[in-house]
């Protein structure tokens, strides 16, 4: 999880934290002088308000939870390809990770990097292609022949769907080291 979303949440679940805990020491303080003026100011129109406001947060904020974790796509490590009564046969990310970066090996590209997403509702992935231009590739005809490529890869090895193709390229630099492989 990308660290601006586990800042939000954080944020987003401190402030109901705050609300709640603040109820409780209400109502488990109400004999105080400090909580009966909490308590008068709550029967005020301007406390009605904020009620109104506060809880109208709590149900946005449960409702967007709940819609996150509904519809969220679920990826896996491992996907069933084939199935036939008790037997199943399962492919792991990381062979359609070496297997995409084998088939890219005709084009030239330098430090080649795939990133395979499977989803487990359907038999669909999401791919990234990472690498370094030569100075020998044209990168118009490339990211066609790139997509085609992956897209033919996942059907015939695996019988998977390409769902979605992020290709980010970079001009070689000799700046940069090149792995052999």
């Amino acid at each position: 999880m990308a660290a601006w979303k586990k800042w939000w949440a954080f944020w987003a679940f401190l402030i109901q934290a705050l609300v709640a805990g603040g109820g409780i020491l209400l109502w488990y303080f109400q004999d105080q002088a400090w909580a009966q003026v909490a308590l008068g100011w709550l029967a005020t129109e301007p406390g009605q308000i904020t009620m109104v406001v506060i809880a109208a947060y709590l149900v946005i904020l449960a409702l967007v939870t709940i819609g996150i974790a509904v519809f969220r796509p679920t990826t896996i490590k491992k996907m069933t390809i084939v199935h036939d009564g008790p037997y199943q046969m399962r492919v792991d990310q990381t062979a359609v990770e070496k297997n995409l970066c084998l088939a890219l090996a005709d084009y030239d590209l330098y430090n080649t990097d795939v990133k395979v997403k499977m989803h487990r509702n359907s038999q669909q992935a999401d791919v990234t292609v990472g690498g370094m231009l030569s100075q020998r590739s044209n990168p118009q005809l490339l990211q066609r022949n790139i997509q085609r490529t992956v897209a033919q890869n996942l059907k015939q090895q695996f019988d998977i769907e390409l769902r979605k193709l992020k290709v980010n390229l970079k001009p070689y630099s000799h700046k940069q080291s090149v792995a052999i492989v």
